[in-house]
């Protein structure tokens, strides 16, 4: 089987979660013995483009054409030349360009549901009918197959399309264990942490930012000697991850903070660094598809203080690996950070067993044989 993959921001181009769930799946596939092509539309927007990286070096046996706006006849070369026998879609604003490769190659394509975009419309209040939105119904509506990284997901699509359950499927991201999440398991195995807090993503209604920053208000003011680290941002959007920080400087209580630190965005290397010196990740989401950033941190040797929203209940064990609270429930979410800053031997408790599940259930050799046997349905 030869798989081509559409997607954007492909590895070591990292604007957010679809970056790091395609670049292990890619991997995985790899090591499966299958043969695989990905076209990343880096950086591309439908109303602006941007220069994607040059120095990008792709997966070993990995053939990867990176482009900055919507160059069909330079995808359809790409893809003829590879002849996958099935295309796998990642975003909505892709699918135009996929069903015409499709019907040119003869192939069947698996849609993959990243982010629920009706759900992001109802969370934020609005009917607009994005372009994101328009993408994403014209894909699950002629996919051959649509794939869910979660059950919360998968039940939100139907509600989106109630006729779609016998194309539906539910498969979750896996992740791979690399010698940074083994130091930093180790560590944590070892040590009661007595680090800061850590919260990781994307600055945005949806992920919970002003919950967060609230969040982080009440825990530094009620455990006097925790701190919080605040890795991640806006990426592409300088402006914009700019008000969300004048936004916590303009409320934020002056005597707390020097005791929060914001990096910006980090690649793996840097999260890791951060997954190691850090007591627990707190992740404050309104929604989540599935919580890539609960799984690295997991995997790492941390527990996980979370909103029991989207697809986290299905990582997190609540009073086992994490605390789990109702999506906007700052006050429950205060007392569970705050409880694990100022008890590291329960954190480490929680971290152990958090450690231990993300290496028996969500390791890619575990995960990815749920994805292959749809492609097996189809191809």
């Amino acid at each position: 089987m030869r798989v081509l993959h559409l997607t954007r921001d492909f590895p070591p181009w990292h604007c957010g979660g679809i970056s790091s769930a395609v670049g292990g799946l890619v991997r995985a596939q790899r090591r499966a013995g299958l043969g695989v092509a990905v076209v990343s539309f880096d950086t591309w927007r439908p109303r602006a483009g941007a220069n994607p990286p040059t120095s990008a070096e792709p997966p070993d046996g990995v053939a990867v054409l990176r482009v900055a706006a919507a160059l069909p006849d330079a995808v359809r070369a790409f893809a003829r030349a590879e002849r996958p026998t099935l295309l796998h879609v990642h975003h909505g604003m892709l699918w135009d360009l996929a069903a015409t490769l499709r019907d040119d190659l003869g192939v069947p394509a698996v849609k993959s549901v990243h982010v629920v975009q009706q759900r992001m419309n109802e969370l934020r209040g609005t009917g607009e009918r994005t372009l994101s939105l328009a993408g994403q119904e014209a894909a699950l509506a002629a996919a051959d197959r649509v794939v869910a990284p979660s059950r919360a997901a998968a039940g939100a699509l139907l509600r989106v399309i109630p006729d779609l359950a016998s194309r539906r499927r539910s498969a979750g991201h896996g992740i791979d264990v690399c010698a940074a999440a083994r130091v930093a398991a180790a560590h944590h195995d070892a040590v009661p942490s007595t680090g800061p807090l850590l919260t990781v993503g994307r600055f945005s209604d949806v992920k919970g930012t002003p919950d967060l920053f609230e969040v982080i208000g009440r825990v530094l003011a009620r455990v006097p000697s925790a701190e919080f680290i605040v890795a991640g941002g806006v990426p592409a959007n300088p402006r914009a991850e700019a008000r969300w920080l004048q936004r916590w400087h303009a409320t934020a209580p002056t005597a707390i903070q020097p005791r929060v630190c914001f990096t910006g965005w980090l690649d793996a290397a840097g999260l890791s660094a951060r997954y190691q010196q850090a007591v627990a990740l707190v992740v404050s989401s309104r929604d989540e598809t599935f919580g890539l950033a609960a799984l690295e941190a997991m995997l790492h040797g941390l527990p996980v203080v979370a909103t029991a929203a989207g697809g986290l209940p299905e990582l997190i064990a609540h009073g086992e690996t994490g605390l789990l609270s109702p999506p906007g429930d700052v006050a429950a979410l205060v007392d569970h950070a705050a409880a694990l800053a100022a008890d590291p031997t329960l954190a480490q408790r929680f971290g152990r067993a958090a450690a231990t599940t993300a290496r028996r259930q969500h390791l890619w050799d575990t995960a990815l044989p749920r994805l292959l046997a749809v492609y097996d349905e189809i191809g």
